[in-house]
């Protein structure tokens, strides 16, 4: 029996211990030995880390008092059917306006189309820059944009870059409130650019947690 798609494309960045791009500020994730297969037949290790590291989805609760967790967000907003938006050819620091998504949603041939059910992805190509001085100097997504694809009733936006804006944060106070999760630090975007694919980035169910750690995928249609 063959399935409904025709490739899987991993979008994550991988956690290794002592050695993954953080946040200015954020620790490093740590593995320690728990058990060997030497001493107990069985191997096992300790993680330790930062809810917001290497790629992850922020729940609303992350910006906003007494707002949803990772683990009671309806799972709908973790998988949807995507559309990767291309700017990776903006400088540094650019500021991505309403005009500016419109113009991408038609340029990936979606006009009138995106709304429940899709996640919209913003390829920006700075993971591959996350051991550079230039990997914090990423475009935003103006809080006019953001407020623009929330209107849209979009489940998530995702971003191949430390995240879609910079203090004082304004997309994520415009999507958060708006039950729009975010996922940052994606990578391969640039391999989804004109394709039809389904977004499963279901994170870990942190009880209680502002953001999950995901492995999501893209099924290429």
């Amino acid at each position: 029996m063959s399935l409904p798609f025709k490739k899987i494309v991993d979008l994550a960045v991988p956690m290794t211990s002592m050695n993954t791009p953080v946040y200015p500020g954020y620790p490093q994730p740590l593995r320690t030995t728990f058990s060997t297969i030497r001493d107990n037949g069985y191997e096992s290790y300790v993680w330790t880390f930062v809810e917001h590291v290497s790629t992850h989805v922020d729940a609303p609760v992350h910006m906003v008092a007494g707002g949803v967790p990772v683990d009671k967000m309806p799972l709908s907003h973790y998988v949807g059917h995507g559309v990767v938006l291309d700017f990776s050819k903006k400088p540094k620091r650019f500021q991505i306006t309403k005009a500016d998504v419109e113009k991408a949603i038609k340029a990936a041939g979606h006009a009138g189309e995106i709304g429940k059910g899709w996640i919209v992805l913003f390829h920006l190509n700075y993971t591959s820059k996350n051991a550079t001085p230039d990997w914090m100097e990423h475009p935003d997504i103006t809080k006019e944009a953001a407020e623009y694809l929330a209107g849209l009733g979009i489940e998530a936006v995702g971003i191949d870059a430390p995240g879609p804006d910079h203090s004082p944060f304004e997309a994520h106070k415009a999507l958060l409130p708006k039950h729009v999760v975010i996922f940052e630090n994606l990578n391969n975007l640039d391999k989804l650019i004109g394709k039809e694919f389904l977004f499963v980035g279901t994170p870990i169910a942190l009880t209680g947690g502002t953001a999950g750690i995901t492995r999501p995928v893209a099924l290429v249609m």
